[in-house]
């Protein structure tokens, strides 16, 4: 007899072969599963609870999973007993997983500091960008004479401070995300 391959989310597999002839709810498996993906590629539990329901139909149309003791309806039970019936599971990538290895690549110490630099320049610039404009707008305010003159200079000082407090801002989102002290 041919086996038919079956393609089913590698976590999910993973989850159930631990789960092996033990009863198991929807929602204790989508929390197991939770608990597999990063934080930041998390998906929202109800969505994360369709996406394993789909699946779990899937293999119960296949005969790899049966409910326990004929629940149904919320809060069913399921059973995995991966005997022999003609399927062959082959393990897919979970959508929620990224294939970026960056993301969880360890960050080295030189970027750390590279980034504290960063963080530390954009604050020097942006203090003196801001001191810049304050400036301009005081001579503008003293000498009404100089108004054409400091106008245009006082205007791009502000826009650049307003550049450099995004470039900051950037900085420290990501300093946040990898769990730096800014």
């Amino acid at each position: 007899m041919k086996q038919t391959r079956l393609q089913v989310d590698k976590i999910l597999i993973t989850l159930l072969r631990e789960q092996l002839n033990t009863p198991f709810s929807t929602t204790s498996i989508r929390d197991q599963y939770s608990l597999q993906i990063p934080e930041a590629q998390r998906p929202s539990r109800n969505e994360l609870r369709k996406h394993i329901y789909k699946e779990l139909l899937r293999l119960e149309s296949a005969k790899m999973i049966e409910r326990y003791e004929g629940s149904t309806g919320r809060g069913c039970k399921f059973i995995f007993r991966p005997e022999p019936s003609g399927f062959e599971l082959e393990a897919k990538p979970s959508p929620y997983e990224t294939s970026d290895t960056q993301v969880d690549a360890p960050m080295g110490v030189e970027t750390q500091r590279a980034l504290q630099e960063e963080l530390s320049q954009r604050r020097i610039e942006l203090v003196a960008s801001i001191g810049e404009a304050e400036e301009y707008q005081r001579l503008y305010n003293k000498y009404p004479a100089l108004r054409d003159a400091v106008k245009q200079q006082y205007l791009e000082s502000r826009e650049r401070s307003t550049k450099l407090l995004g470039q900051l801002r950037a900085v420290e989102s990501v300093i946040t995300k990898i769990g730096l002290p800014s």
